[in-house]
């Protein structure tokens, strides 16, 4: 056997191996996210150490701060074409039904003859807008919009123009 071929069959052991390893990795890792368990090592020798006053290093740390919630509240920026300037929108939910709410106190316009609500895009695409779309909204957003009165119907249509 030549040392070429000898270094070829070496480094493709290696890549096995290595392969091996990582898979072994996934697995563990996999488990562990699913048991909520730590990945146990089959490798390592299983110990039981009792905790003592002696051996027990989390006495020196300090305590844990809490943690502290912050409120999921989105705030959006909205003016119609003839304003100069935004008015702000606080929505404690980002969800339809509070920018509905919202929007009827502002511009004081009965909740219930708010009904349809679109997106406009840079594109002049008029897209339905739902819930899902709300969500997507990132704190201080500011938008464009069109209320318009359809006499037929009864009703507001809203439409965003991003």
């Amino acid at each position: 056997m030549t040392v070429g071929n000898t270094l070829l069959t070496h480094l493709s052991d290696m890549s096995i191996s290595a392969n091996h390893r990582e898979r072994e990795a996934k697995r563990s890792l996999s488990q562990a996210l699913t048991s909520n368990e730590a990945p146990s090592t089959p490798n390592l020798p299983s110990t039981s150490v009792q905790r003592t006053p002696e051996n027990d290093h989390d006495n020196n740390r300090p305590n844990k701060c809490p943690r502290i919630q912050r409120k999921s509240y989105v705030t959006i920026y909205v003016k119609k074409p003839g304003e100069k300037i935004y008015s702000a929108l606080c929505l404690s939910k980002p969800t339809l039904d509070v920018v509905k709410e919202e929007l009827a106190r502002k511009y004081s316009i009965p909740t219930n003859m708010v009904a349809k609500f679109y997106k406009r895009t840079k594109k002049g695409l008029l897209i339905h807008m739902d819930n899902r779309m709300v969500e997507q909204w990132q704190d201080e957003d500011d938008f464009n919009i069109e209320i318009s009165f359809q006499n037929k119907e009864g009703i507001f249509e809203v439409t965003f123009i991003y």
